[in-house]
């Protein structure tokens, strides 16, 4: 029976209440016998486990102690069987007519597929049609992705090639705890050499206000360079794809800078938060970053910090932060 799986769907749990029992049916509607469900909970201490027994059937369920989301799915990936492999959020939802069109894409044999996705019912168009990637359209395309982390960096709402996790060692870094997804899609990127767009909606995620992105702590610039610094060392030297490493690196300062430093929910001074911007700018992976990147190449508009911060605007660019962080919370509020 086992052998008979070509997709294996991964879910981490913890403490998702009804938002489980909301993925997981999401899911099983649209099942057929080639798909397996597998729910690793990371020791809730709520009650979502119970709220998917009527599902005990076509979903297995593994325990584990409370050890993190990159442990969940790495326990996940080594319990998996499918040829194929995809990781969805306990508190977000696949589409209802979801296995029709990703079994009418794993019949192409790729790599890697990647779909469009909502946020918070908002459609995000990252990718405007099905469209097949190889050789120098590809190398082109992991360059955009990593420029664009919070966009295309994501786990969820792609498809991967089991053999490749598998035959190339990868895994998520038990070590991190913010920015593992990216350092897991780092690793897929290089050793991928096919991507299948499809323009299907595939994911529906939803900004969970309780999640470590949202939830103000004053620990996130600290992870998040821990993290840049263990990523950095997986892209090969000369690598084509380091300038969009760079790239990769100072989004994830904008973030720091959007969550933590300028977060509105931060109540130390401005001038407190500037001179923190400033400290953090002199760390050896963010200034080396800053310093690569040319002023020309920023052109998108998630770039426009990075541009101010390199014509030395900080006053301009933290006004870019503050309004970023409002919006966040305004967003949060509206929900």
């Amino acid at each position: 029976m086992k052998k008979e799986k070509l997709l294996s769907v991964i879910i981490p749990n913890y403490n998702s209440g009804d938002l489980l029992k909301e993925c997981i049916s999401s899911i099983v509607i649209n099942m057929n016998k080639y798909v397996e469900v597998i729910v690793i909970d990371d020791g809730s201490t709520d009650n979502s486990l119970k709220k998917i027994d009527e599902f005990s059937d076509t979903v297995k369920i593994i325990r584990q102690t409370n050890s993190g989301v990159s442990s969940a799915r790495n326990r996940g990936l080594k319990e998996a069987v499918g040829k194929y492999i995809m990781f969805v959020d306990a508190d977000d939802t696949l589409n209802q007519t979801w296995c029709n069109i990703v079994f009418q894409e794993l019949s192409k044999d790729k790599d890697l597929i990647i779909f469009n996705y909502t946020k918070n019912d908002n459609k995000l168009d990252i990718i405007d049609a099905v469209k097949l990637l190889e050789s120098e359209q590809l190398r082109g395309y992991k360059s955009k992705m990593l420029k664009l982390p919070t966009l295309y960096m994501t786990v969820w709402g792609k498809v991967f090639k089991r053999s490749i996790i598998v035959n190339n060692k990868i895994l998520f870094d038990e070590r991190l705890n913010l920015a593992e997804d990216g350092d897991f899609m780092i690793q897929i990127l290089l050793k991928t050499n096919s991507i299948l767009l499809n323009n299907y909606i595939l994911y529906h995620y939803r900004n969970n206000s309780n999640s470590v992105m949202r939830t103000f702590n004053n620990n996130k610039v600290s992870n998040y360079l821990r993290a840049m610094k263990i990523s950095s060392c997986k892209i090969p030297s000369g690598s084509y794809l380091e300038e969009a490493f760079n790239f990769y690196v100072l989004m994830h300062l904008n973030v720091m800078m959007v969550h933590e430093v300028f977060d509105r929910a931060n109540n130390i001074s401005y001038l407190s938060k500037m001179k923190k911007l400033k400290r953090i700018l002199k760390t050896d992976i963010i200034n080396n970053s800053l310093r690569k990147i040319r002023i020309n190449k920023c052109k998108e508009k998630q770039t426009i910090p990075i541009l101010l911060l390199k014509l030395k605007l900080y006053d301009i660019a933290a006004l870019a932060f503050i309004l970023r962080s409002k919006h966040n919370h305004e967003m949060i509020t509206k929900k």
